[in-house]
């Protein structure tokens, strides 16, 4: 595929959205932001050269079948396509302006579907690699996603992801905590306690990546220009002036920690 797809031929998996009103609010962010993500999205390019060496480590022997949940514009999937030339590329993302964008970047290489990463269509068949990169973090059932995307795998196939951990923007979250307001951060796991479904063992490693800004504005804008600046559900964005306190913490300069987990699952 060489053109841009329309929204139209992008086929819709069959599976009902999990919190569907949530799941539309961010497949509309992530679809307003896709124009200047690769601009902004530093911290998520480190993240997914990472991740696919991280693949490229613990892959005893190359993958037939590769599905990605979450491609967003192809950052992780132009790795998996030059470590396996040879293996079937399949791309998903909620938002099909992402994939969109994901097709102009690999073109025929891959085939992509819109769908939700945590209800994965079992007509799409079994995979020997499924991959994620700081998509899972969207999911509002983490436990029951994962073990949906393992049911995915072939015997001995694996899931690799990259997330985002609960000491993720702590800087953000102690901001709003000085000037006693709750912030509207979606809940992230803590990487002792990372909710593995009972059948599946999987291990995890941690990294702490920071990126710096000029000030708590900058920061926000950051977010919001990549897609991920919807609250998590149920929060009510602050009134100006409160969060003109929250800002103001950050006047000398704003640094955001993504505490980002690294997880690797065996079929």
């Amino acid at each position: 595929m060489s053109k841009a797809m329309s929204h139209a031929d992008l086929p819709e998996s069959p599976n009902t959205l999990v919190s569907a009103n949530m799941k539309e609010r961010v497949a509309a962010s992530f679809s307003a932001g896709a124009a200047a993500y690769d601009q902004m999205a530093g911290v998520q390019r480190q993240v997914a050269e990472r991740l696919a060496m991280r693949i490229a480590a613990t892959r005893p022997c190359p993958p037939d079948r590769i599905l990605e949940i979450g491609c967003g514009t192809g950052l992780l999937s132009t790795h998996l396509a030059a470590l396996y030339p040879q293996a079937e590329l399949v791309l998903t993302d909620i938002s099909p302006v992402m994939l969109e964008r994901a097709s102009l970047r690999l073109g025929a290489r891959a085939s992509y579907r819109r769908m939700d990463g945590e209800a994965p269509d079992p007509a799409l068949g079994n995979f020997n690699l499924i991959a994620s990169s700081l998509a899972l973090q969207w999911f509002t059932d983490l436990r029951g996603g994962i073990a949906r995307l393992a049911d995915r795998l072939v015997p001995g196939g694996r899931l690799a992801f990259a997330t985002l951990g609960a000491e993720s923007f702590a800087e953000w979250r102690a901001a709003h905590e000085t000037v006693g307001l709750r912030h509207g951060l979606h809940p992230y796991p803590p990487v002792e306690r990372f909710p593995w479904p009972k059948h599946c063992a999987g291990t995890v490693e941690v990294e702490t990546i920071r990126d710096h800004h000029t000030n708590g504005q900058a920061f926000a804008r950051c977010l919001k220009q990549l897609g991920a600046g919807q609250p998590a559900p149920g929060h009510k964005p602050l009134p100006p002036a409160q969060l003109r306190q929250v800002l103001s913490q950050f006047q000398a300069g704003c640094t955001a920690s993504y505490q980002v987990v690294y997880g690797m699952l065996r079929g």
